[in-house]
């Protein structure tokens, strides 16, 4: 394939398994394009980045184009070190990871293309453990995660071909990538890992074992009608739940604190509790975290904090 095959591919997957969320503002994908020609390089760079913000525009997502030169401050120090290029530094950087043998003197000594092939030969090589070893697996969990989106991304694409769907207002949010690249890219990445784990247990059927552990109020889609000092929900693995909450009207200041109980199940994949008094609460199950809708449509998120035994 040619780079632009290869990119739309790869984007395609990111929004189906998604890593490019359709209902976020912030994602952001961080891009350096090398070129064999060292002088090249900030021309292609720019032609790629192009393609990328024709791409979010075109399918209506909301995200964002960096420059890794802005935001890979290691590779900039290697660059301005050794008087090089930053897409020059990143394929010495790549280099000197790919095998712990390999140096910086060789490496600079090397050409754009001469680095180009050597890494070629990490990948066969790379790929090829890959297909051995993690394929089988890996493509299961892919499939997982897909399915888990598909209707969503589904809709998002018909909206957009209908043309019904809006562009993200995604003012400020390269800004907020600039000042803290590194703290949103980890709160992305534990995402990511937790939604990857889940489609684990999915794969493997132990989607009820993955969801044994305390879970805790993270937010919700709107303003409450009250304040939330703790709301936590407990799974355990017996099939058993209890539940604890303290929360404060905003209208009258009064306090409210209780507790309950019951069993727990997962039927087509969402999580059904019913108490004591067999009032039945279902939860969108979303990776590490647990979804209700309530009686006014607001979706309240609690996280899960802590595996249980």
């Amino acid at each position: 394939m040619n780079y632009e095959e290869a990119l739309q591919l790869y984007l395609n997957a990111a929004v189906q398994t998604g890593y490019i969320d359709t209902e976020r503002n912030d994602n952001a994908v961080a891009i350096q394009a090398c070129s064999a020609n060292d002088g090249d390089a900030s021309q292609f760079q720019l032609q790629v980045e192009t393609q990328l913000q024709t791409y979010f525009s075109e399918n209506k997502l909301g995200a964002v184009v960096l420059n890794q030169s802005e935001v890979n401050q290691a590779v900039q120090d290697l660059a301005e070190a050794n008087d090089i290029s930053f897409g020059f530094a990143k394929l010495v950087q790549v280099y000197l990871d790919a095998d712990e043998a390999n140096t910086l003197e060789a490496a600079l000594a090397m050409t754009p293309t001469e680095l180009i092939d050597a890494l070629g030969l990490v990948q066969v090589s790379t790929m090829a453990e890959y297909k051995n070893q993690r394929e089988l697996g890996a493509q299961a969990i892919k499939d997982e995660l897909a399915v888990a989106l598909q209707s969503k991304v589904e809709a998002h694409n018909q909206a957009v071909l209908a043309g019904t769907c809006e562009q993200p207002d995604s003012t400020g949010v390269k800004e907020a990538y600039l000042n803290d690249y590194e703290g949103i890219k980890a709160e992305f990445v534990t995402r990511n890992q937790e939604r990857v784990e889940y489609a684990s247990a999915q794969a493997n059927g132990q989607v009820s074992e993955y969801l044994v552990g305390t879970y805790s109020y993270e937010k919700s889609s709107e303003e409450l009608p009250y304040i939330v000092t703790y709301h936590n929900y407990v799974l355990n693995s017996d099939g058993t739940y209890t539940e604890s909450h303290s929360w404060t009207s905003r209208t009258s200041s009064q306090t409210v604190t209780s507790e309950d109980s019951g069993t727990w199940e997962v039927v087509d994949g969402v999580l059904v509790m019913t108490n004591a008094n067999e009032y039945v609460q279902n939860f969108e199950i979303s990776g590490s975290r647990i979804i209700f809708e309530d009686q006014d449509g607001i979706q309240v998120t609690f996280r899960k904090m802590t595996s249980q035994n």
